[in-house]
């Protein structure tokens, strides 16, 4: 059952009162795409979501699914199931009755309904708990009822309101699995709201990274990941460390210099880059290498965690700046606190900002050949 729409999102605006929530925010998702909203609480992204299942109203612009405008259009016609984050599921009924509630009111013959619940239930993979009172059911197979109860009605669009944080750790991953391979099965157009961003990162086709109700920037997980248009997503996507730098000329390239008079030769840097500029240098944890040499960066360890497979260090750099490093545990043996170690950076890996208004300096055009 392929039921894709595309979404069109344009120039949005939503009061709460006086209070701009969001002012002129504007997307496209595309037919049977995982579309992730991403950003810190309060930022937004459960307002838009509402919006466009019509709990909330559209105070400017326009949300269209296939091209066609729904701002007016009452809840109960749009075509949407939500799963919400408290799964919202009848205590008194069973989990079969649970799904049957969203076709009771589409006159369907029971033999349709039998057919669409047998489906559904085997989609979801809950087909043995079929007879099962909610409360006999663990957290993610009633945040499975959720999701099958969402999906049996066959809407146009599925939204789905930060599913999975009532769940533990570990099942949280189980469900965000679960959830990526039903919503392809499915190839339903979906909206995902999370404020955490591995989730996001494992699960969406694309990510929009919202702040303070504005996009910072849409694109696929490797993209904003890799390359972050702004300082805030490199800091709210995974760990940045921030270093200051200088561009500098030497023998007619472009170099950017660190603390210790520590250089590195910059590739596909954006024409506002100016040589004498001082400019910010977001380092992932791994794209630190730490080194014999002594023409890195000097610094102090401060404290080691191991974790198996890596282990990470915290290094102090002086000058109040102190950064986490992280390298494969199996390449060296633990350095102690104490210790006196050099590093360097992975040029290709790094992202440079300015310093006025934290944009990246870096030609995105180039971005997508990161491997």
């Amino acid at each position: 059952m392929n039921l894709s729409v595309s979404i069109q999102v344009e120039n949005v605006i939503k009061k709460f009162g006086e209070t701009m929530v969001i002012d002129g925010l504007s997307m496209d998702i595309h037919p049977g795409e995982l579309f992730t909203l991403l950003g810190p609480s309060g930022c937004g992204k459960t307002t838009l979501l509402r919006m466009v299942i019509g709990f909330n109203s559209i105070d400017g612009g326009s949300i269209k699914v296939n091209d066609k405008v729904i701002n007016n259009i009452p809840v109960s016609k749009r075509k949407m199931g939500m799963v919400f984050q408290n799964y919202a599921i009848f205590p008194h009924m069973t989990v079969k009755q649970n799904i049957a509630f969203g076709l009771e009111n589409k006159k369907y013959s029971k033999g349709e309904m039998e057919r669409r619940i047998d489906e559904i239930l085997n989609i979801v993979q809950i087909e043995d708990f079929k007879d099962r009172m909610p409360d006999q059911l663990s957290g993610g197979q009633q945040q499975r009822v959720a999701l099958a109860r969402a999906i049996v009605i066959h809407p146009e669009v599925l939204l789905m309101d930060e599913p999975l944080s009532n769940l533990d750790a570990k099942l949280r991953i189980e469900m965000r699995n679960a959830i990526k391979s039903i919503q392809q099965q499915v190839g339903i157009t979906t909206i995902y709201v999370t404020h955490d961003q591995e989730e996001a990162l494992a699960i969406s086709d694309r990510i929009a990274v919202m702040n303070a109700g504005v996009i910072q920037q849409i694109g696929s997980p490797k993209e904003i990941y890799q390359r972050p248009v702004n300082i805030f997503v490199s800091k709210f996507i995974g760990t940045s460390n921030i270093l200051k730098a200088k561009l500098v000329e030497v023998n007619n390239e472009v170099q950017m210099e660190l603390n210790d008079g520590y250089r590195e030769k910059v590739e596909n840097l954006s024409k506002r880059a100016k040589v004498g500029d001082t400019v910010l240098v977001s380092v992932r944890p791994h794209e630190f290498i730490i080194t014999e040499e002594k023409d890195g960066i000097k610094g102090k360890v401060l404290n080691s965690m191991f974790l198996g497979i890596n282990t990470h260090y915290f290094i102090d750099l002086g000058l109040d700046e102190q950064v986490e490093v992280i390298q494969n545990a199996d390449i060296v043996d633990l350095i102690t606190p104490g210790e006196t170690v050099h590093l360097k950076v992975k040029p290709d890996k790094i992202n440079i900002f300015d310093i006025e208004e934290e944009k990246t300096l870096i030609e995105v055009s180039e971005a997508h050949e990161v491997h």
